[in-house]
């Protein structure tokens, strides 16, 4: 049996929005290289094919490319530890035709095992169908109907050259770009660029940056730069491993 769940998009997944403003951010969505591609693609030439990673044992981002406007979920069907994901774009926009890395954060429903592989289908805006494998995770546990996101910055490696880096923040104003720089052989710090000519909807959605790591090692200890928890401390990011 499936379920679809039309015009899902992946704000909806993230937060709640509430009617007021405040000055702030970004509103350029972040960029990177174009990967190889670790899907099984129907078209032919797969440079540009989605990816797709772990950021916790309940949710992961869904890489993809397009031009500068980012693609909205506009249905999420749900199976047997399968999801059909396709991908519309906002008629309403208009946007430039450079090729630019777009990251969606998707939870899995109740009752999918992410201790088991999850197969996933993406139908892009163009149409091109794709099939990835997300691995089953250790530690990964079957989602209670009631499982809220814990909205915890956190990374997700693509290959081992890319970080993707999930904060929480306004859906107007994501950060532009990032870096990591490695500080030992055991830690790095990853800054993200943003910018402060928006007004910035009072809202709180998934952000995901992608953020070059080449050189950074796989096991590093990620330190957010310029973010504090709430006792004050640094913020880590949690990686997947």
């Amino acid at each position: 049996m499936t379920v679809s769940l039309r015009a899902f998009s992946s704000l909806a997944l993230g937060g709640l929005l509430l009617a007021s403003v405040l000055v702030g951010c970004s509103t350029n969505a972040g960029s990177s290289p174009a990967p190889e591609s670790t899907g099984e693609s129907t078209s032919a030439d797969t440079s540009y094919a989605p990816q797709a990673a772990w950021l916790d044992s309940t949710a992961f981002v869904l890489k993809t490319w397009s031009d500068a406007c980012a693609p909205q979920v506009g249905d999420l069907v749900a199976g047997n530890q399968s999801l059909e994901i396709v991908l519309v774009k906002n008629e309403d926009e208009m946007c430039a035709t450079v090729q630019t890395a777009h990251g969606t954060y998707l939870s899995l429903p109740a009752g999918f095992d992410s201790s088991r592989p999850v197969e996933l289908t993406i139908t892009e805006v163009g149409g091109t169908e794709t099939e990835l494998t997300l691995p089953a995770l250790d530690g990964g546990e079957i989602i209670p109907a009631d499982r809220m996101s814990e909205q915890i910055p956190a990374a997700a490696w693509f290959g081992d050259q890319e970080l993707a880096v999930l904060t929480w923040g306004s859906s107007t104003c994501m950060p532009g770009s990032g870096e990591a720089e490695a500080v030992s052989e055991t830690e790095a710090v990853v800054r993200l660029h943003s910018h402060t000519d928006t007004i910035c909807t009072r809202d709180l959605v998934p952000q995901i940056t992608f953020v070059p790591a080449k050189g950074i090692a796989a096991d590093a200890v990620l330190t957010l730069a310029d973010h504090v928890d709430a006792e004050g401390e640094p913020v880590v990011l949690r990686v997947v491993s």
